[in-house]
């Protein structure tokens, strides 16, 4: 027996009315407060891959960053964040 699809949660945080601080914090809040991982895809400027990743790990302490490529499509490249490391306190 084959297990149903489970969807794959998506949001296109681009196509809305937002500045990239505020795409900055609902990613780190995304990832933070939901213990979830977040693949982020932008735009294949010089610098911009590194500017939301210093953002994202100034905002929120502990985060990480995982793998990093080229995007899907031709201009776009993307990352992974990650939740902090749970403490074992």
């Amino acid at each position: 027996m084959t297990q149903p699809h489970k969807k794959i949660p998506y949001a296109d945080l681009a196509g809305m009315q937002m500045g990239e601080d505020d795409r900055i914090r609902v990613i780190g809040t995304k990832v933070t407060k939901e213990r979830v991982i977040v693949s982020v895809l932008v735009d294949d400027e010089p610098g911009k891959m590194e500017r939301y990743i210093k953002k994202l790990k100034d905002r929120f302490p502990g985060i990480r960053i995982g793998a990093k490529g080229k995007g899907p499509t031709k201009g776009a490249q993307w990352f992974k964040v990650a939740p902090p490391v749970a403490s074992e306190n």
